[in-house]
């Protein structure tokens, strides 16, 4: 074995062993001080030291404080009159920053990895183990800091029956861990190009959650209601160029957005000048890319001109979805009688794009392909206002990555529901039984969504090879002796 490195894979010798051992060290110190007065006034100070082994000697070290306050307004004396219906108020706000060193791509990024090869042979020896170096390593690397500020409002009423709270936050990604992009001559693939602080992302977003919980005669029942809405947008590159293909990052714009051209429909024959004698359709009023210039014909995508220029290039290139949702919301609720209970839980998320490629969304792509339905809805002159552009031995001048094929992956999801039976305990505990209960669950169960197929639209970009959810159906028993 290789001096100092105890692993099997490390050997000489026998190559049809296998071993290999990674370990890597995590150390954090924390401080806080508390400060109330009068249970009205809350100020909190926090700092934490977080030390890893992931980052070279000079850069383990990151120092990131915190602070917050809180005001309970609803103890003031100015609020006595509410006292019958407000159970409690309180005002917040908070500053911190904390530090992000979880990076993929090995324990190390630092450090350039060194593999072993078996497969060297030298003059008329055995195979030998060779040396190479597969990942690229950056020794200046450091904490990801990740800044924070968040204003909240919490409020309960009816004894707590209605519970309520707002928040309002800006999260700031500075220094961020990313690989950075390397020319190809460099011999390296994306995934292991090194690791480098660059740039910084920033995400600003609100959340409200609403509460009730009560009884009715021997009902116990609860519902609960929550919505948020999130944007990113990239604030700084670091002075690099924007990383520019079917997903964009650019100053101004939120990360891997989707980056193509923008459609009008299908043309159809009155959007061409004349025909000619062998019955093509000829003078198009509409651009199209030069390229395509003698296949164009009715039933094809028309390519939007934004620059005006009369030719579809990546001049006309234009920000036109984002695959991160902007609203997430959920619905949970239940209600208990007599032993009964029952629980659900809806989930879902709105104002969000996604984008099916290749088999996913097309016919005869390759020889694997399965053909769908839908793909029979094509233009033909008697179904002017198909969903598929026309049938053409070529399919690649209509799939050009444009918003004729963005999908809707907003969704309204079923993740789970439980109706339960618990026996009364005058009928177990004879048995020695402190507790029963049989139960029946569902994950899954439905979904609305306006998306493609039956593609799932939690995964929202994908060619076809992504696994769906799947329906879950659970009987169990719970016995506590």
């Amino acid at each position: 074995m290789i001096d100092d490195i105890h692993v099997l894979d490390a050997g000489l010798i026998n190559f049809m062993n296998e071993g290999n051992k990674d370990d890597w060290a995590l150390r954090s110190y924390f401080g806080r001080l508390n400060y109330t007065f009068d249970d009205k006034y809350m100020l909190e100070a926090n700092l934490r030291a977080d030390g890893t082994s992931r980052f070279a000697k000079g850069n383990r070290w990151g120092y990131f404080p915190s602070f917050s306050g809180g005001w309970n307004f609803s103890r003031e004396s100015f609020m006595e009159f509410a006292s019958s219906v407000l159970t409690s108020g309180k005002v917040r706000a908070s500053w911190g920053e904390l530090g992000n060193q979880s990076i993929s791509g090995g324990y190390y990024p630092y450090s350039p990895a060194i593999y072993t090869e078996k497969s060297y042979p030298i003059g008329a020896q055995d195979i030998m183990m060779g040396l190479w170096q597969k990942k690229m390593g950056n020794i200046n690397i450091k904490w990801e800091t990740i800044r924070m500020l968040n204003l909240g409002l919490d409020a309960s009423f009816l004894n707590n029956r209605l519970v309520t709270s707002f928040d309002w936050y800006k999260k700031d990604n500075r220094d961020a861990l990313v690989q950075q992009e390397t020319p190809l001559i460099v011999g390296v693939p994306k995934a292991d190009l090194a690791y480098i602080n660059l740039g910084s992302v920033q995400v600003k977003g609100w959340e409200v959650e609403v509460a009730w919980r009560d009884r009715i005669g021997e009902v116990d029942y609860n519902l609960g209601f929550n919505v948020s809405d999130s944007k990113n947008k990239i604030t700084d590159l670091g002075g690099t160029p924007a990383v520019i293909g079917d997903n964009i990052r650019r100053v101004g714009d939120p990360i891997d957005a989707f980056y193509g051209y923008l459609t009008d429909g299908l043309a159809q024959p009155m959007d061409f000048g004349r025909v000619d004698t062998n019955g093509k359709y000829i003078d198009p009023k509409f651009a199209i890319p030069l390229s395509d210039k003698s296949i164009t014909q009715p039933g094809d995508v028309k390519y939007r001109d934004i620059n005006n220029d009369g030719v579809i290039d990546d001049k006309d290139k234009v920000v036109f979805g984002d695959s991160e949702p902007h609203y997430t919301y959920s619905i949970r609720g239940g209600a208990s009688w007599k032993g009964i209970d029952i629980s659900f839980y809806f989930q879902g998320v709105g104002k969000v794009s996604g984008y099916l490629s290749e088999e996913a969304r097309h016919a005869f792509i390759n020889d694997y392909s399965v053909p769908k339905v839908e793909h029979l809805d094509r233009w033909t002159p008697t179904n002017p206002n198909a969903s598929y552009p026309r049938m053409y031995q070529s399919q690649k001048h209509n799939q050009l990555f444009s918003d004729y094929w963005k999908e809707d992956a907003s969704y309204l999801r079923l993740k789970n529901i439980q109706i339960g039976y618990r026996f009364p305990s005058k009928l177990v505990q004879p048995l020695g039984i402190s507790s029963l209960r049989i139960y029946a669950s569902g994950d899954n169960l439905f979904t609305k969504t306006n998306y493609f197929g039956a593609y799932d639209p939690e995964v929202r970009t994908s060619a076809g090879d992504a696994y769906p959810q799947v329906k879950t159906y659970t009987f169990g028993l719970s016995v506590t002796f």
